[in-house]
C-alpha cells in the first residue's frame, strides 16, 4: 500500500505530458556546426531548462522519479532459490547554484536517492550528496580550484564486491581537492592534490580507508587538432582496521589528445606499480591504460570508447584482497529526432586477483530511449543487462540479471 500512490502520481503525470505529435526531425542548427560536439552534449536550446536567476547566480534543479523491473534482485547464481525479483521505485530530486560572473566560479550543490522496493523493503536505500566547489582566475592564464565532496552510497547488488546475503553495503564517502592550472602558449600544466576517505557500514568496516594523493599533468598542443599528454600520480592508501593492506601507488602515462571535426579525446599508455605493506601480497605492477575517444560519425550519431587498466582503488569484498582491473567499453548516440536520442552501450571488463586463485569477468549491455517534451519534461526508458563470471579456487558467483526501467523528469 505504501507505493499505490507513488505509482498513481507517476502514471498520471506520464499521461498528462504525453504530447499530441512528435516534433519534426531536425538537423542541428548553424551554431551546433560550428563546433565538434557530442550528440549528449549538444545545446538543444529550444528544450534546455531556464531555471532560475538569482542576481550573479543561476538556480537549476531536478526531481527524477522512476520505476524498475528486475528478475535477479540479489544478483544470485542462476537457477537458485535467491533469484527472485522484484519492482523499484526511486524519488531523486536535486539542485545546483552556479555562479554567472564573467570570472571565477562558485557552485554549490546537492541531491538525494530514495529507492524502495515492494517485496524486499529491507534492500530500501537512502543515498544523498552535497558538494561545493571553486574556481579563482589569477591573470589570464592561471586558476585555482578546490572542491569538497560528502556523500552517503549503497554499493548495487550486481556488483561484484557486494556479498549475496545480508544488507545492502553502504558506505559514506568524504572527498577534498585543490589543485592549479596554468597555461603557456602551447602548452597547459595543472597539478591536484586529492583526499578521499570511505566509511563503510559495521560488516564491511574492514575496508575504512582514507587515500591521499597527487596528479599532474602536461599538455602540449603540436597543432589546434593535435597535443601530447603526460600524466604523473602518487598516492598512499591506508587501512583504518586492515592495516597490512595499506600501500603505496605510482603511475606515469604518456599519450595524445584529439580535437578535430571527426574526433575529440585522448589516449594515454604507461606503467603502474602498487606496493602493499603485506609480504604475501607484495607489489602489483603492469600496463596502464586511460582513454575516452568521441568520434562524430554524422552530425546525428556519436561513438564514444573509453579504457582503463589500473590496480583497483578499493580491496574486494568477497576475497578481501587487491586486485588489477581491465575496463573497456562503447556507446552509441543517435538524435532519431531533435528531442529523441536512442542510445546503446556495451562494457566488458575483468579482475585478476593475482594473489589468489581468482579471475572474474563482467559484462553490461544497455539499450534505451531518452524522450525530451519540453524545457521541464523528459522520459527515458532502459533496458540492462548484466552479467559475471568468476573462476578458480576462490572464485566468487556467477549470475545474470535483467532491468527494465522507465523515469520521468520534472527540470527547474
Amino acid at each position: 500500500m505504501r507505493i499505490y500512490p507513488f505509482v498513481s502520481l507517476f502514471a498520471a503525470s506520464l499521461i498528462a505530458l504525453l504530447p499530441t505529435h512528435a516534433m519534426a526531425q531536425q538537423l542541428p542548427s548553424e551554431n551546433d556546426q560550428q563546433a565538434s560536439v557530442s550528440v549528449r552534449d549538444r545545446d538543444r536550446e529550444e528544450y534546455r531548462p531556464l531555471g532560475v536567476h538569482l542576481g550573479g547566480f543561476d538556480l537549476n534543479g531536478a526531481i527524477d522519479f522512476g520505476i524498475a523491473s528486475t528478475d535477479n534482485l540479489f544478483a544470485a547464481e542462476s537457477g537458485t532459490p535467491a533469484e527472485v525479483d522484484d519492482m523499484i521505485y526511486t524519488v531523486a530530486p536535486n539542485a545546483r547554484l552556479t555562479s554567472n560572473w564573467s570570472r571565477h566560479m562558485v557552485q554549490v550543490g546537492g541531491g538525494a536517492e530514495w529507492r524502495m522496493h515492494e517485496d524486499f523493503s529491507n534492500e530500501d536505500s537512502d543515498d544523498w550528496y552535497l558538494r561545493a566547489a571553486g574556481r579563482v582566475d589569477v591573470g589570464d592564464s592561471t586558476a585555482i580550484n578546490g572542491s569538497a565532496r560528502a556523500s552517503h552510497e549503497t554499493t548495487p547488488r550486481t556488483d561484484p564486491d557486494s556479498p549475496l546475503i545480508g544488507e545492502p553495503v553502504e558506505y559514506d564517502r568524504n572527498t577534498l581537492s585543490a589543485g592549479v592550472t596554468h597555461r603557456f602558449s602551447r602548452m597547459r600544466v595543472s597539478l591536484d592534490a586529492v583526499q578521499d576517505e570511505y566509511d563503510y557500514n559495521n560488516t564491511q568496516n574492514f575496508r575504512d580507508n582514507e587515500e591521499t594523493g597527487l596528479r599532474g599533468r602536461l599538455e602540449a598542443e603540436l597543432s589546434p587538432r593535435i597535443g601530447l599528454l603526460l600524466r604523473a600520480e602518487t598516492d598512499e592508501r591506508d587501512y583504518d582496521n586492515t592495516p597490512n593492506l595499506n600501500s603505496e601507488g605510482q603511475s606515469i602515462l604518456a599519450g595524445v589528445t584529439l580535437n578535430t571535426d571527426l574526433m575529440r579525446g585522448e589516449i594515454a599508455v604507461g606503467q603502474f606499480e602498487r606496493d602493499y605493506d603485506d609480504p604475501t601480497v607484495g607489489t602489483f605492477d603492469g600496463v596502464a591504460i586511460a582513454g575516452s575517444l568521441e568520434w562524430y560519425v554524422t552530425q546525428l550519431t556519436t561513438l564514444t570508447f573509453t579504457a582503463r587498466q589500473d590496480a583497483d582503488d578499493q580491496i574486494s569484498v568477497t576475497a578481501g584482497l587487491p586486485f588489477i582491473s581491465t575496463e573497456y567499453g562503447a556507446r552509441i548516440d543517435h538524435e532519431l529526432r531533435r528531442n529523441i536520442i536512442l542510445t546503446a552501450a556495451a562494457r566488458f571488463g575483468e579482475r585478476d586477483y593475482d594473489a589468489v586463485d581468482r579471475s572474474d569477468e563482467v559484462r553490461a549491455y544497455e539499450v534505451g530511449a531518452d524522450y525530451l517534451l519540453n524545457r521541464r519534461v523528459a522520459l527515458r526508458a532502459r533496458y540492462n543487462y548484466d552479467e559475471s563470471q568468476s573462476d578458480g579456487a576462490l572464485a566468487g558467483r556467477d549470475y545474470e540479471a535483467n532491468r527494465f526501467s522507465l523515469g520521468l523528469s520534472l527540470r527547474l
